[in-house]
């Protein structure tokens, strides 16, 4: 059985050397070979030696399956081999992590010549997609931004905030280029967590979304990063603070608290970097041990915001993001009015973005879904601040 090649996008990969030998496949198994998609397995039969010797003769890495089949296959392939199929998932950006960085490619303006080059993952393979460069700068077609992620080399990171500032001067500083230019700062401050000067500029950039002054459904939605596994403390962080003034707007605190809460919803996991990248990225459970190590990147956290000389507001609610007003968070298990009003804003932001933000081993929460839990946390959240958090995503999602 073969299906044409114009076909392939019902159809997604994955590594064939994650097949369990000798274990019947949940469903029918194809492979891309001359041009078609070829059937070699049949749902319940057995991916054998020979099968699996055939495609290391033919040199076939990749084995493809039915969209519609997605789930039910990974979690088949998540029963033999967590950890391997995890590790590939994140592979298509191990390649990447350590040099090259995700833009959005919203960002980009075909009438704003681009000076550094730009690279395109479409989950299959890595490409240049314009050479450009200070010498050669070029511009950038819309049809060129199909679908796969935009990457730039980390050292031209310099050039593209200098883009994104020649953006906001023919622009403005709309939601799309204010989200990219705080998520830079913020990866900045996570990078150096002591460094005052970063400070000041995610100061400014607190107040012009604070300056936006409405709840349009359109500005959050801008500004909120939707997330896959390439995950990044600072884009958490970022969620949690659009999360948190969106909420700390809507009930109408004065600027000044809304530029302080602005502050400690976006730092309120910087003692992180201070956390083992050995816990943090385990794929499954923590055992006690590690779970007590990673409960203390809130104490990490209070060190860093008083090193810097954070107001007293800001330092608490970094300090009493996870406490829960029944006595059962950390850590210091402090209840209700023990918890500072920022502390109870920031933990309600803090546990939708965790819950709806897909982990190895655990799949993402609907928005619906992640807010039924914390209602159904009874006596964890403030019930009028979880009230309004809810109407407020009622707008969004």
């Amino acid at each position: 059985m073969s299906i044409k090649i114009r076909e392939i996008d019902n159809y997604f990969f994955i590594k064939a050397e994650l097949l369990p030998v000798g274990v019947a496949v949940p469903c029918d198994i194809f492979i891309h070979e001359d041009g078609e998609l070829k059937l070699i397995l049949k749902k319940g039969e057995h991916f054998s030696l020979h099968v699996k010797n055939i495609l290391k003769e033919k040199i076939i890495t990749n084995v493809y399956v039915n969209n519609t089949e997605k789930k039910f296959f990974q979690d088949f392939i998540l029963e033999f081999k967590p950890k391997e199929y995890f590790d590939s998932m994140l592979d298509r950006y191990t390649i990447n992590n350590e040099s090259y960085y995700k833009i959005e490619k919203e960002c980009l303006d075909p009438e704003i010549p681009v000076n550094f080059p730009l690279y395109i993952h479409d989950g299959k393979s890595f490409n240049l997609l314009l050479d450009a460069s200070k010498e050669n700068s070029r511009n950038i077609s819309q049809d060129k931004l199909t679908d796969g992620d935009i990457l730039i080399s980390k050292k031209d990171l310099n050039l593209y905030n200098e883009y994104l500032q020649n953006l906001i001067k023919k622009s403005r500083s709309e939601p799309k280029i204010l989200k990219e230019t705080t998520k830079l700062i913020l990866r900045e401050i996570y990078s150096e967590p002591t460094n005052r000067k970063n400070l000041i500029i995610l100061g400014d950039k607190i107040d012009e979304i604070i300056n936006y002054g409405t709840l349009e459904s359109k500005v959050l939605k801008e500004i909120l990063i939707m997330k896959k596994l390439d995950n990044y403390n600072y884009i958490h962080s970022l969620n949690v603070m659009a999360l948190s003034l969106f909420l700390g707007l809507k009930i109408k605190l004065d600027k000044e608290d809304l530029r302080l809460l602005g502050l400690a919803s976006a730092l309120h996991d910087i003692g992180i970097t201070k956390i083992s990248p050995l816990i943090l990225s385990k794929l499954g459970k923590l055992n006690e041990k590690e779970f007590h190590i990673y409960k203390t990147h809130v104490i990490e956290s209070v060190k860093i915001a008083e090193k810097l000389g954070l107001p007293d507001k800001v330092i608490k609610g970094i300090a009493h993001h996870h406490e829960k007003l029944n006595g059962t968070g950390y850590p210091s298990k402090l209840k209700r009015e023990e918890i500072s009003f920022f502390g109870k804003i920031i933990a309600i932001a803090d546990a939708y973005e965790m819950l709806t933000t897909p982990k190895p081993m655990k799949y993402a929460l609907t928005p619906y879904n992640a807010l039924m839990i914390l209602v159904h946390d009874k006596g964890c959240y403030d019930k009028a601040l979880l009230e309004t958090f809810i109407k407020i995503l009622g707008r969004v999602i």
